[in-house]
């Protein structure tokens, strides 16, 4: 499996592209907002990209999946909790009355699905907390936690759709169930271990 990250924004967003590497099969893992670099990176990279995959609904995550399902195909898979956000602007949370362009999914999640790339499996949990449709993927060793998980932090819960008590479930619970060390691959900042946040994060407990 290859592992390739762009940050890229104001709000300086994770966008992970997972790679078979076998069959080159892609999938986009956030593709941000205004977000050239990764256009760039496909465009002179070998990358087939199958999936573009939102952990979460917020402009600053689905900004570009319009566009890049236009520009690069791609089946366009995210949580029936955000679903509406696709293709309702608003529900985005997009600031300033701007609109983001419509792009119903063609995969609506629930949680407890497998995707492939080739032989490589990614795992689909539903993590609602920082919103309805929050999800986490599991490739390999690495999770991909969106805004459900940071480096010693966890995502905000005063936005529409957050809850407190639903994120640390999901933390507790769901992410607590993981057994085996993985990297955490955040949708903000820096990367952390499973095995850090277990023994640092009190959202564990």
């Amino acid at each position: 499996m290859e592992v390739t990250t762009i940050t890229s924004g104001f709000m300086q967003n994770n966008t992970y592209l997972v790679t078979d590497e076998a069959t080159r099969e892609t999938a986009v893992i956030d593709p941000g907002f205004r977000n050239a670099s990764l256009y760039r990176a496909l465009d002179e990279g070998d990358y087939k990209v199958k999936y573009i995959i939102a952990t979460h609904g917020h402009f600053d995550h689905i900004g570009e999946v319009a566009k890049l399902k236009q520009t690069h195909g791609g089946l366009v898979a995210i949580h029936e909790g955000d679903a509406a956000c696709l293709t309702d602007s608003a529900q985005s949370l997009v600031p300033g009355g701007r609109e983001i362009p419509p792009c119903p999914p063609d995969i609506v999640l629930h949680g407890g699905e497998t995707l492939t790339l080739g032989a490589l499996p990614l795992r689909v949990y539903h993590t609602p907390g920082h919103s309805k449709g929050g999800i986490c993927i599991e490739a390999e060793d690495y999770l991909f936690t969106g805004d459900t998980l940071f480096h010693d932090d966890v995502g905000r819960t005063d936005l529409p759709g957050g809850n407190y008590e639903e994120l640390h479930r999901s933390i507790r619970d769901v992410l607590g169930a993981i057994e085996g060390e993985r990297h955490i691959m955040p949708g903000h900042e820096e990367r952390s271990t499973l095995d850090y946040e277990k023994a640092h994060n009190p959202l564990f407990r």
